[in-house]
């Protein structure tokens, strides 16, 4: 009997950019255990340095349906023949080399994806967004929804990716609108998973991090704790995101995320009590004006596909921690 939270990719041949990021790893996880319901598929990942992955992530690189491909966005080499699917999941989410940069690599390399995309006869093309496109979320929208018209201010350095990811969305519905590619877009927001970066810009990683360092040393929040979020597993993400892929319809919008709101100090509470109970917990910050920063998502037009979440934040926890004490 198939597994509910799986999909049948039988005959498809997927084209991935991004796959050797979080976003891409936890896919090309969830994409092996697809292979129970359906066998017969095949993904190509797009990379800058196939043999460095391989190195990094020899059991990942050696999965007989994946093949790894060097390249770049900037200078995009022809999809492969047969490609059904393309999943483009590319893009820093911090800034790099600079802002224009950042810019030039998000909306250039959706276009050329596009382009390529269409050229190859592709069925379907799934842009992983953000949550970023909407902008500040109000405190009175406790939950945003696809259809909530916010944007980020244009006048704000700081809205760079959420502005150029609107701008790839665009391109995406113009593809649709003008030459029938069935374009999805799915806006991701915070998710955890064993492949997440353990670095600072990560609240949910580095908590981690000093949940599991040899030292006494604290839990410590950047900011003042009150920022409110919500953390997808990777495995729901992912089957969020391929069933988008394979059941949205084509020039429409889907908030991929968790409805569970916790605040940054209570995550770090959390993964304290989880993995190092009695280690202190410290915020850095200074008390902020009273307007907390929220990041949360209406997930109903999703759920709606069969894409819920079936997670707690705690088994989220575990998952990443594990991965991180086997490799510590």
């Amino acid at each position: 009997m198939p597994v509910p939270d799986l999909h049948d990719l039988g005959g498809r041949h997927i084209f991935l950019t991004g796959g050797t990021g979080a976003v891409g790893r936890t896919l090309l996880d969830y994409l092996d255990q697809c292979r129970a319901v359906g066998d017969g598929f095949h993904v190509t990942v797009l990379t800058r340095d196939a043999a460095g992955f391989a190195a990094r992530h020899p059991v990942q690189a050696a999965l007989p349906w994946l093949t790894l491909v060097n390249g770049d966005l900037g200078a995009l080499p022809a999809l492969p023949v047969g490609v059904t699917d393309v999943v483009h999941a590319a893009a820093d989410t911090h800034i790099g080399q600079g802002r224009v940069a950042w810019i030039d690599q998000i909306v250039g390399g959706t276009r050329a994806l596009l382009d390529a995309s269409r050229a190859a006869g592709a069925d379907r093309f799934l842009l992983v967004s953000s949550g970023a496109v909407y902008g500040p979320q109000p405190p009175s929208i406790p939950r945003l929804r696809e259809d909530y018209i916010g944007a980020p201010d244009t006048l704000l350095t700081g809205s760079t990716y959420g502005q150029a990811k609107r701008v790839a969305e665009q391109l995406c519905t113009i593809f649709h609108a003008e030459y029938g590619l069935s374009t999805v877009i799915a806006r991701l927001f915070a998710f955890g998973s064993a492949h997440i970066p353990r670095d600072g810009r990560y609240a949910l990683g580095s908590f981690i991090r000093d949940a599991l360092s040899d030292d006494d040393a604290p839990i410590r929040i950047a900011g003042d704790g009150t920022a409110v979020r919500s953390y997808l597993s990777g495995h729901d993400m992912a089957h969020a995101l391929i069933t988008a892929l394979c059941l949205g319809t084509p020039g429409q919008a889907y908030n991929v995320g968790s409805e569970a709101p916790v605040t940054i100090a209570e995550l770090a509470r959390r993964v304290r009590d989880r993995l190092s109970p009695g280690r202190d917990v410290e915020i850095l910050g200074a008390a902020g004006d009273g307007q907390r920063s929220l990041y949360v998502p209406d997930v109903t037009r999703i759920a709606a596909l069969g894409a819920a979440s079936q997670t707690d934040l705690d088994a989220v926890i575990d998952d990443a921690a594990g991965h991180y004490v086997s490799r510590a």
